[in-house]
């Protein structure tokens, strides 16, 4: 059990050898992989900067060893398991000590976003209860959703949005006490055909949640559960449909290089380009044509 009277060792400065981190960043939320892959000779002990927002740390890996402090208070000492997960308030003094390898998700929310989706959802969130070493499979389940995008470094916004909003609902509900109300009606038939026409004639952008919602005067939250009832999709897929099917009338064209298909399709480049086409429709771009 920690010692509540233990106070942390002096703090040394950061490593050169530092956690490999891999960030992502969407509507003032921020994610990020960090790992390592063993323990340093002599760990030191790393104050978290204060922030007006909330720390979510889910462990994707076993987490053999670590130390936790709030100010002067040891508030842990022993194992994360893979799959457990924590939220500690940054507005806290916070020192943390990583005595083993590591490799975890983070999110990092901030007061003021949690508080714009809270007003989107038609609740009141500003604050997150504080837990350690919870197990929590649908947070896990959408730490697990982000990782192809931080590890391909191809993050789509809307798919961010997409997990960040999911992700606010069940966290508002279980660790806030406030239950969203999702509204069960469909688009009407002007907002259907102005955002579809929108979002194919900028299949090569880069679109966000916030920027398609605007097409219909509807927030981001409200505009996810009509599109979904609208089209039987959530909207990142739906883009991703289309984009492979411009995809596939252009390759079938043949006057167009690879490169140029993936960025008239609004891909990073071709690299991610067949990632993507592969894991829609089983074969790479090139295999594809080749059969036609």
């Amino acid at each position: 059990m920690p010692n509540a009277a233990s106070s942390p060792p002096a703090l040394v400065p950061d490593p050169v050898s530092a956690p490999r981190r891999r960030t992502l960043s969407q509507a003032g939320i921020a994610v990020a992989r960090s790992s390592m892959a063993q323990a340093l000779p002599a760990p030191p002990v790393i104050a978290l900067p204060s922030d007006d927002a909330f720390s979510l740390i889910v462990q994707l890996e076993d987490f053999r060893h670590h130390k936790l402090w709030r100010g002067k208070r040891l508030l842990h000492a022993g194992a994360h398991r893979r799959g457990e997960m924590a939220i500690t308030d940054m507005r806290d003094e916070w020192r943390c000590q990583h005595l083993s390898a590591f490799d975890n998700l983070r999110f990092h929310l901030p007061r003021a976003a949690l508080e714009e989706l809270s007003r989107e959802n038609g609740t009141r969130v500003a604050a997150l209860k504080p837990v350690q070493a919870v197990r929590d499979p649908v947070v896990f389940h959408l730490a697990q959703a982000l990782l192809p995008v931080l590890d391909e470094g191809s993050a789509d916004p809307l798919f961010i949005d997409a997990v960040t909003l999911a992700l606010h609902t069940h966290l508002s509900a279980r660790y806030a006490g406030q239950d969203c109300k999702p509204a069960v009606g469909r688009l009407a038939g002007w907002q259907e055909t102005r955002v579809r026409d929108y979002m194919l004639a900028n299949l090569a952008r880069r679109l966000s949640l916030a920027e398609v919602a605007a097409q219909c005067g509807l927030s981001r939250a409200h505009f996810a559960r009509a599109f979904k009832n609208t089209f039987g999709m959530p909207v990142h897929a739906w883009l991703q449909v289309q984009r492979i099917r411009r995809a596939r009338r252009l390759l079938a064209a043949q006057d167009k290089s690879m490169t140029q298909v993936a960025l008239e399709c609004g891909f990073a480049d071709q690299s991610h380009f067949s990632r993507v086409f592969k894991r829609v429709l089983g074969v790479t771009p090139a295999a594809w044509l080749r059969a036609q």
